[in-house]
C-alpha cells in the first residue's frame, strides 16, 4: 500500500507545525480583537442599561475588592466600568477593603481615567485601603468624609475635593459596582447598604469562581445587574463599544480551540482512513 495519500500526510505532519498553527490562533486575536460573535446575556445588558440610565453628575462606587492574583478577570471588567462612566460623566469614587485594591486600581485605572481627560479630585478619586469593612460600610450611611477620615489614599483631604461635592452619605451614591473575588465583596455591600435600604443599585462584577453565588444574588433581586468573568467582560466591552482585553481573550481562547479542534478532527479522519486502507489491502492479499 502506498504510504503517500493525504491522510498519510495529515499523519506526518511535523508537530512544530502544528505549535506554530495553534501559537498564532491564539497571538492574532490577542493583538488585535476579531470580534467574534458573542451571546448576550439578559443580566448583562440589563447592567449596561441601569448604567447608563444615570444623569450625568451621578456619584457612582467602584468596590475594587481584588488583588494581583485575579487580574486577568478583575483587570478588564475595572477599565470597562470606568469608561463607561467618564463616558456618561458620573463622578468616580473608588474604595477597597482588599490590601491591593487601590493601588492595582490606580496602577490599571489612573492612566486611562487620564487618557480620557479625567482630573483626579475632580472627576475620580481613589480613597485607599480600609481594613474595616463592617465599621467603615456602616458608618459611611451616615457620614461619607468622617467614616473615611477625611482622607484619601494619598493622604489628601477628601472633604476639598470638587468630587465630593453632594456625597455626604451612601444613599447619595446613584449606584455602586463591586469587584467581587470574595469577602469583602458583594455580599458585604449588599447587608451593609443594599439591606438597610441605603442603596439599591449595586451591581455586581465577579469573577468566574464567585459567578455562582452571584448569579442566586441577581435572580433574588439583592442585586441590580451581574457580569461574570471573561465572558461577561466581553459582552459588556462589546456593549459600551470598545472592545479590549477581555475581547482579546475570549477571541483568543475560541480561535485556539477551534485549532486544536481541526486537528483533531483530521488527525482522528487520517487515522480511520489509513486503516480502512490498510484493511482493503489486507482483505485483497496485496501488500
Amino acid at each position: 500500500m502506498t504510504e503517500n495519500t493525504i491522510w498519510h500526510k495529515f499523519a506526518n505532519v511535523d508537530k512544530r507545525i502544528i505549535y506554530v498553527i495553534i501559537l498564532f490562533s491564539v497571538l492574532i486575536p490577542l493583538l488585535n480583537p476579531i470580534g467574534l460573535p458573542l451571546v448576550f446575556q439578559d443580566e448583562v445588558i440589563q447592567t449596561y442599561n441601569n448604567i447608563k440610565s444615570f444623569p450625568p453628575g451621578t456619584h457612582a462606587y467602584i468596590g475594587a475588592e481584588m488583588d494581583p492574583t485575579n487580574s486577568a478577570e478583575m483587570r478588564p471588567m475595572l477599565l470597562a466600568l470606568v469608561r463607561l462612566m467618564m463616558e456618561l460623566d458620573h463622578k468616580i469614587i473608588i474604595g477597597s477593603f482588599w490590601a491591593d485594591g487601590c493601588n492595582l486600581a490606580q496602577i490599571w485605572a489612573g492612566p486611562v481615567l487620564e487618557g480620557l481627560g479625567a482630573v483626579y479630585g475632580e472627576d475620580y478619586v481613589i480613597l485607599g485601603y480600609r481594613s474595616n469593612a463592617t465599621s467603615i460600610l456602616d458608618s459611611a450611611r451616615v457620614n461619607w468624609i468622617d467614616a473615611y477620615s477625611d482622607r484619601d489614599m494619598s493622604n489628601r483631604q477628601l472633604s476639598t475635593m470638587p468630587v465630593m461635592e453632594g456625597l455626604t452619605k451612601v444613599s447619595d451614591l446613584g449606584y455602586a459596582a463591586i469587584l467581587n473575588n470574595g469577602g469583602p465583596g458583594t455580599a458585604t455591600y449588599i447587608t451593609a447598604w443594599r439591606a438597610t435600604g441605603d442603596l439599591y443599585s449595586l451591581f455586581d462584577f465577579s469573577n468566574s469562581g464567585m459567578y455562582v453565588t452571584s448569579g442566586t444574588n441577581y435572580q433574588a433581586g439583592l442585586t441590580a445587574g451581574l457580569v461574570g468573568g471573561i465572558n461577561g467582560t466581553a459582552q459588556f466591552e462589546r456593549l459600551i463599544e470598545h472592545p479590549d482585553r477581555a475581547v482579546r481573550s475570549l477571541d483568543a481562547q475560541a480561535l485556539g480551540h477551534l485549532a486544536v479542534l481541526i486537528f483533531l478532527f483530521f488527525g482522528n479522519l487520517g487515522y480511520l482512513n489509513i486503516k480502512r486502507m490498510e484493511q482493503e489491502v489486507k482483505n485483497s492479499g496485496g501488500s
